[in-house]
Protein backbone atom coordinates (compact mmCIF):
# COMPACT_ATOMS: atom_id res chain seq x y z
CA UNK A 1 0.00 0.00 0.00
CA UNK A 2 1.26 3.63 -0.65
CA UNK A 3 -0.12 6.42 1.55
CA UNK A 4 0.56 10.18 1.60
CA UNK A 5 0.77 11.70 4.93
CA UNK A 6 -0.17 15.37 5.74
CA UNK A 7 -0.99 17.41 8.88
CA UNK A 8 -1.56 20.73 9.83
CA UNK A 9 -2.50 22.41 6.71
CA UNK A 10 -4.62 25.34 8.87
CA UNK A 11 -6.39 26.27 6.03
CA UNK A 12 -3.74 27.30 3.65
CA UNK A 13 -4.78 26.89 0.15
CA UNK A 14 -1.55 27.23 -0.93
CA UNK A 15 -0.63 23.86 1.51
CA UNK A 16 -3.48 21.91 -0.17
CA UNK A 17 -2.57 23.04 -3.55
CA UNK A 18 0.91 21.30 -2.35
CA UNK A 19 -0.89 18.45 -1.45
CA UNK A 20 -3.01 17.79 -4.59
CA UNK A 21 0.16 18.33 -6.67
CA UNK A 22 1.83 15.62 -4.56
CA UNK A 23 -1.08 13.40 -4.85
CA UNK A 24 -1.10 13.74 -8.98
CA UNK A 25 2.53 13.53 -9.05
CA UNK A 26 2.85 10.33 -6.58
CA UNK A 27 -0.57 8.87 -7.17
CA UNK A 28 -0.60 7.41 -3.63
CA UNK A 29 -3.47 4.52 -3.15
CA UNK A 30 -4.84 6.91 -0.39
CA UNK A 31 -4.55 10.09 1.45
CA UNK A 32 -3.85 9.74 5.12
CA UNK A 33 -4.73 13.51 7.09
CA UNK A 34 -3.29 14.27 10.62
CA UNK A 35 -5.66 17.26 11.52
CA UNK A 36 -5.81 20.81 11.73
CA UNK A 37 -6.72 20.96 8.13
CA UNK A 38 -9.07 24.59 8.32
CA UNK A 39 -8.26 26.62 11.03
CA UNK A 40 -4.98 28.36 11.55
CA UNK A 41 -5.33 28.02 15.77
CA UNK A 42 -5.23 30.72 18.23
CA UNK A 43 -1.61 30.25 18.77
CA UNK A 44 -0.03 30.32 15.14
CA UNK A 45 -0.10 33.07 12.73
CA UNK A 46 -1.87 32.94 9.21
CA UNK A 47 -0.50 30.81 6.71
CA UNK A 48 -0.05 31.57 3.37
CA UNK A 49 -2.99 32.30 1.32
CA UNK A 50 -5.11 31.39 4.59
CA UNK A 51 -8.63 30.69 3.01
CA UNK A 52 -10.45 27.51 4.37
CA UNK A 53 -13.27 27.74 2.37
CA UNK A 54 -11.22 27.26 -0.16
CA UNK A 55 -8.46 24.70 1.43
CA UNK A 56 -11.87 22.28 1.84
CA UNK A 57 -12.87 22.55 -1.81
CA UNK A 58 -8.88 21.55 -3.19
CA UNK A 59 -9.00 18.79 0.11
CA UNK A 60 -12.66 17.75 -1.07
CA UNK A 61 -11.45 17.42 -4.92
CA UNK A 62 -8.43 14.82 -4.01
CA UNK A 63 -8.91 12.02 -6.59
CA UNK A 64 -7.91 9.51 -3.74
CA UNK A 65 -9.94 7.64 -0.88
CA UNK A 66 -8.89 10.16 2.17
CA UNK A 67 -8.77 9.23 5.72
CA UNK A 68 -8.40 12.32 8.19
CA UNK A 69 -8.91 12.87 12.26
CA UNK A 70 -9.82 15.83 13.95
CA UNK A 71 -6.85 18.31 15.19
CA UNK A 72 -7.06 20.57 18.26
CA UNK A 73 -8.00 23.48 16.05
CA UNK A 74 -10.69 21.44 14.27
CA UNK A 75 -14.44 22.63 15.04
CA UNK A 76 -17.44 21.23 15.07
CA UNK A 77 -18.73 23.62 11.81
CA UNK A 78 -15.16 22.53 10.18
CA UNK A 79 -16.68 19.04 9.96
CA UNK A 80 -19.74 20.34 7.44
CA UNK A 81 -17.12 22.44 5.34
CA UNK A 82 -15.44 19.04 4.47
CA UNK A 83 -16.84 15.79 2.74
CA UNK A 84 -14.85 13.23 4.78
CA UNK A 85 -15.50 12.44 8.24
CA UNK A 86 -13.12 13.83 10.65
CA UNK A 87 -12.26 10.82 13.34
CA UNK A 88 -11.25 11.14 16.55
CA UNK A 89 -8.27 8.75 15.62
CA UNK A 90 -7.87 5.69 13.36
CA UNK A 91 -6.87 1.83 13.25
CA UNK A 92 -4.59 0.85 10.69
CA UNK A 93 -2.77 -2.51 9.48
CA UNK A 94 0.37 -1.57 7.04
CA UNK A 95 2.26 -4.59 6.28
CA UNK A 96 0.91 -6.67 9.32
CA UNK A 97 1.82 -3.96 12.11
CA UNK A 98 -0.86 -1.85 13.95
CA UNK A 99 -0.90 2.14 13.33
CA UNK A 100 -2.63 4.51 15.17
CA UNK A 101 -3.08 7.48 13.73
CA UNK A 102 -4.47 10.83 15.56
CA UNK A 103 -3.49 14.65 15.80
CA UNK A 104 -0.89 14.43 18.64
CA UNK A 105 -2.15 16.24 21.37
CA UNK A 106 -3.50 13.27 23.43
CA UNK A 107 -0.31 12.20 23.41
CA UNK A 108 1.65 12.00 26.89
CA UNK A 109 4.25 14.37 26.03
CA UNK A 110 1.45 16.91 24.88
CA UNK A 111 -0.37 17.04 28.04
CA UNK A 112 -2.60 14.12 27.02
CA UNK A 113 -3.32 11.29 28.68
CA UNK A 114 -3.58 8.65 25.74
CA UNK A 115 -2.10 5.24 26.86
CA UNK A 116 0.85 3.65 24.38
CA UNK A 117 0.62 -0.01 24.07
CA UNK A 118 4.45 -1.55 23.20
CA UNK A 119 4.70 -2.16 20.09
CA UNK A 120 2.43 0.53 17.88
CA UNK A 121 3.44 2.77 15.36
CA UNK A 122 1.87 6.34 16.36
CA UNK A 123 1.46 8.32 13.02
CA UNK A 124 0.69 11.95 14.18
CA UNK A 125 0.92 15.52 13.86
CA UNK A 126 0.42 18.66 15.88
CA UNK A 127 3.97 19.42 16.74
CA UNK A 128 4.84 20.87 13.07
CA UNK A 129 8.11 18.74 13.10
CA UNK A 130 9.30 16.04 11.17
CA UNK A 131 9.72 12.05 13.27
CA UNK A 132 10.76 9.38 13.30
CA UNK A 133 11.42 7.75 16.23
CA UNK A 134 11.79 4.63 18.21
CA UNK A 135 10.77 4.35 21.80
CA UNK A 136 11.15 1.48 23.17
CA UNK A 137 9.67 -1.04 21.02
CA UNK A 138 6.25 1.50 19.68
CA UNK A 139 7.53 3.99 16.62
CA UNK A 140 6.48 7.07 16.57
CA UNK A 141 6.68 9.01 12.92
CA UNK A 142 5.23 12.59 12.15
CA UNK A 143 4.82 14.30 8.68
CA UNK A 144 5.81 17.77 9.91
CA UNK A 145 3.28 20.46 8.79
CA UNK A 146 2.39 21.23 5.04
CA UNK A 147 2.17 24.89 5.69
CA UNK A 148 3.19 26.10 8.70
CA UNK A 149 6.63 23.90 9.76
CA UNK A 150 8.50 24.53 13.02
CA UNK A 151 12.38 24.32 13.67
CA UNK A 152 13.57 25.80 10.42
CA UNK A 153 12.20 22.58 8.96
CA UNK A 154 10.69 23.48 4.93
CA UNK A 155 6.79 22.60 4.67
CA UNK A 156 6.30 18.47 4.66
CA UNK A 157 4.68 15.59 4.23
CA UNK A 158 4.77 11.44 4.51
CA UNK A 159 4.81 8.77 2.45
CA UNK A 160 4.76 5.22 3.32
CA UNK A 161 5.30 2.88 0.71
CA UNK A 162 6.41 -0.93 0.49
CA UNK A 163 7.18 -1.10 4.65
CA UNK A 164 8.82 2.80 4.87
CA UNK A 165 8.11 6.07 6.11
CA UNK A 166 9.93 8.60 4.46
CA UNK A 167 9.11 12.35 5.72
CA UNK A 168 9.83 14.72 2.28
CA UNK A 169 10.09 18.76 1.83
CA UNK A 170 7.68 19.07 -0.98
CA UNK A 171 10.94 19.55 -3.33
CA UNK A 172 11.76 15.87 -2.77
CA UNK A 173 14.07 16.15 -0.19
CA UNK A 174 14.02 13.22 2.61
CA UNK A 175 14.31 14.84 5.98
CA UNK A 176 13.83 11.61 8.07
CA UNK A 177 12.84 7.92 7.40
CA UNK A 178 12.08 5.12 9.62
CA UNK A 179 12.39 1.18 8.00
CA UNK A 180 10.24 -1.20 10.13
Amino acid sequence: MSLLIASDIHGSVSGANLVRDKVKELAPEAVLLLGDLLYHGPRNHLPDQYAPLETATVLAELEVPIMAVRGNCEADVDQLMLPFHLAENAWLWLDGRRVLALHGQQLPENGGHLKIENGLTILYGHSHLPIAEKRGMTHYWNPGSVALPKGGHPPSFGLYEKGRFTVLSFNGNSLVRDAW
